[in-house]
């Protein structure tokens, strides 16, 4: 399975490298429908009400798909191009970026598309809807705003290295994890830097915002808790793992997967609170929903907690 699994309130759809969307239900664990599509899915579907959308990668070709939540059947499908970065939903459209660096917006009714802007760079975090435009970032280590009626580039913005992970915002600022190890905040809609703070090693997975502090995982296993409005007096906690997947705060504390299959539990002082193992790399972060944890591990296993 690749990317992060679609929660509903009793279902769950993950994607897979096989060409397959499945659905399967969240209390039992059974498998409720197997849909093929054309091609490599690598970023997790997209739940919407009563249908999943989900994109596929260039090989052997690259598209959009809109799926009946109920039974699978396909209710359209649309080429854009290889997408590997996560679909966006504001509520009126649906939004994809391709590694081609063309991001697309497509009417979710019909699968239309109203527009296209061809940008520098490939796309490999999923594009982010704020009040003030559509925020992309790009392999090129730039980072742009759209308006999301037209396309049209408002601003743009160097980042201090590439971004392949989905940026964080709370409307008013865009947070950002780089490959260089920076981590980034950047005021809407003018796309001034506020601030930039050194974590140190490589951020692949998602900065993730809760109330004001900004929650970063590093490659080498520091966890950052940045105060978005005094960013100085953040604060790392080394867990001892490799991570590529981005942390997940909740009451309790701030959940971590490693590449070696461990789940970690950790206060925001850094003690870590308990442990599980599962087999294979977590590449998304753990998801939870309803009291209940769900993490993919990388060979193909949907684990669930309570």
């Amino acid at each position: 399975m690749r990317g992060s699994p679609a929660l509903g309130e009793t279902v769950l759809a993950v994607g897979t490298v096989d060409r397959t969307l499945v659905l399967v239900d969240r209390t039992s664990g059974e498998v409720l429908w197997r849909q093929r599509v054309d091609g490599t899915i690598r970023a997790g579907p997209l739940l919407d009400e009563d249908r999943l959308y989900v994109a596929t990668e260039a090989q052997p070709v690259g598209r959009v798909y809109a799926m009946r939540l109920r039974d699978g059947r396909s209710i359209w499908r649309t080429g854009v191009g290889g997408v590997v970065a996560p679909l966006a939903n504001d509520g009126e459209a649906l939004y994809a970026g391709t590694e081609g660096g063309t991001v697309v917006r497509l009417d979710p009714e019909g699968g239309r598309i109203t527009w296209r802007r061809v940008l520098t760079g490939a796309i490999r975090a999923a594009p982010v809807a704020t009040p003030h435009g559509l925020a992309v970032v790009t392999t090129a280590d730039t980072l742009y705003l759209l308006d999301r009626t037209t396309g049209r580039v408002r601003a743009r913005v160097a980042t201090p290295g590439a971004v392949v992970s989905t940026p964080a915002t709370d409307g008013q600022r865009i947070y950002l994890g780089t490959m260089s190890g920076r981590v980034v905040a950047v005021d809407l809609p003018e796309l001034t830097v506020r601030w930039e703070h050194d974590a140190r090693d490589v951020v692949y997975g998602a900065p993730a915002l809760s109330h004001d502090t900004l929650y970063v995982l590093t490659r080498d296993g520091h966890l950052w808790l940045i105060p978005v409005d005094a960013p100085a007096a953040a604060m790392s906690h080394a867990l001892g793992i490799v991570a590529t997947a981005g942390p997940t705060p909740i009451v309790s504390g701030v959940l971590v997967g490693s590449v070696s299959g461990e789940i970690l539990l950790v206060d925001r002082g850094g003690t870590i609170l308990w442990r599980a193992q599962v087999a294979g790399p977590i590449e998304e972060p753990p998801l939870v929903q309803g009291r209940q944890l769900i993490v993919v591990a990388g060979r193909g296993d949907i684990h669930a907690y309570r």
